[in-house]
């Protein structure tokens, strides 16, 4: 139950109870009780060849600020992807371990204040409707990551910094509150707003610090059933229909997921059909008619 603002309707805020599920998907979750139990690794090379010539060409003639880069491409892909494969978007909550799908598609990710080890880490979260553009995303992008990174602090900080203050047996105490009322399917909006584990996916894009795409958890609360971390881009030594040995360039791609929200094969089907939105670019430039 969640409350509108007049009344208390069934299901959750952030998500729809999915109740047309085969026999097999509804035991799944009292087969595997937790995330911890049930998550599955998934890594993708992605060929990135002609992804990256084709932004040399659109990045050509455009200002440095209005510049493509392959994080604003692979969210545009991502929540295209979502749109188009609903069962990513699905997340195991509540008592008795209920599938729902989410009402929208969001994202989160870690924006790290300046490339120190000291600078601080603030949160970003961005909401899809799997329509944009790849020059929208962008205009999204970077109007989060300047307020991330800027003076302001959005109520995600606010709440850390609060919690952070709170003597360790309080915090404890808050903490077992929050995930009991999130397992009732009362948590407040306010709340749910400002964690940013309440997401379809989160996302961490380890290309900036040149380093490699890490096998990482879930977290075991919220609702982010997939975990995605991207690697950089670096040119291999692949064989080509010819037999011969070119380079090209690829990245790797790590999607941890809850298996009890959807099964193996949906995930790499998906996984085909995002290669193949890299390999034509151009359809990103465009809403999906």
């Amino acid at each position: 139950m969640f409350w509108t603002g007049r009344r208390l309707a069934r299901g959750r805020r952030d998500g729809r109870l999915v109740t047309d599920l085969p026999t097999m998907r509804r035991v799944v979750p009292h087969l595997m009780r937790t995330r911890v139990e049930s998550t599955v690794y998934y890594p993708q090379r992605l060929d990135v060849d002609r992804l990256v010539h084709w932004l040399e060409v659109v990045n050509a003639d455009r200002p440095q600020q209005e510049r493509l880069r392959f994080f604003h491409v692979f969210l545009t892909a991502l929540a295209r992807l979502y749109l188009l494969r609903p069962e990513l978007n699905r997340f195991i909550a509540g008592v008795g371990g209920r599938t729902y799908e989410h009402r929208d598609i969001t994202f989160s990710f870690t924006v790290k204040q300046a490339l120190t080890d000291e600078a601080p880490e603030v949160q970003a979260q961005l909401r899809f409707t799997g329509t944009e553009t790849v020059d929208e995303v962008r205009e999204m992008v970077d109007t989060v990551l300047a307020r991330s990174r800027g003076a302001d602090r959005d109520d995600t900080d606010r709440l850390v910094d609060t919690l952070g203050r709170l003597p360790g047996p309080v915090l404890a105490g808050v903490a077992r509150t929050v995930w009991t009322l999130d397992g009732l399917n009362l948590l407040p909006r306010v709340l749910q707003d400002a964690i940013p584990v309440y997401a379809s996916a989160y996302l961490v894009n380890l290309g900036s610090l040149q380093a490699e795409a890490p096998f990482h958890h879930l977290y075991q609360q919220g609702t982010a059933t997939v975990f995605v971390s991207i690697g950089t881009i670096r040119p291999e030594p692949v064989v080509d229909a010819d037999g011969a040995v070119v380079a090209r360039r690829r990245v790797d791609v790590v999607y941890t997921v809850d298996e009890r929200a959807t099964d193996g094969f949906y995930l790499v089907r998906s996984a085909q059909i995002l290669q193949a939105m890299f390999e034509d670019p151009d359809v990103l430039t465009r809403r999906p008619g």
